[in-house]
């Protein structure tokens, strides 16, 4: 928190919102007295109330906000999974029992479409059911199909465990994942990108200059101390790296190519 230097032989400063109270510190954003009822604590930083209300203020709270409810990538992961492996089952089993593969339709149907829709018990669901078509498998002597269920009731463990899926599925998370998720899906997305095209340009060196000149925006974008902070410094610099090595490279390897032309074309 700020604290409030008063010169000797002044007031001391007054609260901007209870005049009658004596100030225990300034905003850090737009330096307003307050006093300690006033103050909001937000990131560990001193705010005034207007101020910590302001989105870029708290920003986690805002991007909560943006993803709470809203479907994600999963969603539609798990409603197309669960109609396939219902078809699936339907013609893979008919032959044996028409109503085993009846009820492993109706149930992976189910569960896809509730997931789909964002029903909390489909969360469960979406790992309760393949792990009983792995068991299911195994005592029926189908260890194969055993362990396929087995890997996919993993990967639901892990959609069952992602931030932005208990998002989708209005569930709480702590302030250090959703960082986590804001610092990966949020800030600075252009020095991500740098990274992503640079690692692209060792396959595709096209990709080479657009690394580079995503890596100098996304590098003049880092600021520390903004609000919210904007950052991945480091991802903007092995854009530039890897760009420039790319073209480095290349141009090493074509060079002897292209002073050949040239050559042949001035003896011409």
């Amino acid at each position: 928190m700020s604290t409030v230097d008063i010169p000797l032989g002044h007031p001391p400063a007054r609260c901007a919102t209870h005049p009658e109270v004596e100030a225990s510190g300034t905003c850090a954003r737009c330096g307003t007295f307050f006093c300690a009822g006033c103050v909001q604590e937000v990131f560990g930083k001193a705010w005034c109330s207007p101020c910590a209300a302001r989105p870029e203020v708290h920003y986690l709270e805002d991007f909560r906000l943006k993803l709470w409810g809203r479907r994600d990538g999963f969603a539609w992961a798990g409603l197309v999974a669960g109609l396939a492996f219902g078809v699936a089952a339907i013609h893979g089993l008919w032959e044996r029992s028409p109503a085993l593969p009846v009820l492993a339709f109706v149930a992976c149907s189910a569960v896809g479409v509730c997931f789909f829709l964002g029903l909390r018990w489909a969360r469960e669901a979406l790992i309760g059911v393949p792990l009983l078509f792995a068991l299911l498998c195994r005592l029926g002597g189908f260890g194969g199909l055993a362990f396929f269920f087995g890997v996919i009731a993993v990967s639901a463990l892990v959609v069952y465990f992602d931030t932005r899926n208990q998002l989708f599925f209005r569930r709480p998370v702590s302030p250090e994942r959703l960082e986590r998720l804001w610092q990966l899906l949020e800030n600075n997305p252009m020095a991500r990108r740098a990274l992503s095209l640079g690692a692209g340009a060792l396959v595709l060196p096209v990709l080479a200059p657009l690394a580079v000149l995503c890596g100098v925006v996304g590098l003049r974008r880092v600021d520390p101390d903004a609000v919210p902070p904007i950052g991945r410094k480091a991802e903007a610099v092995g854009g530039i790296v890897l760009g420039v090595g790319v073209m480095g490279v290349w141009g090493v390897l074509l060079w002897p190519y292209v002073s050949g032309m040239i050559g042949f074309s001035v003896g011409r």
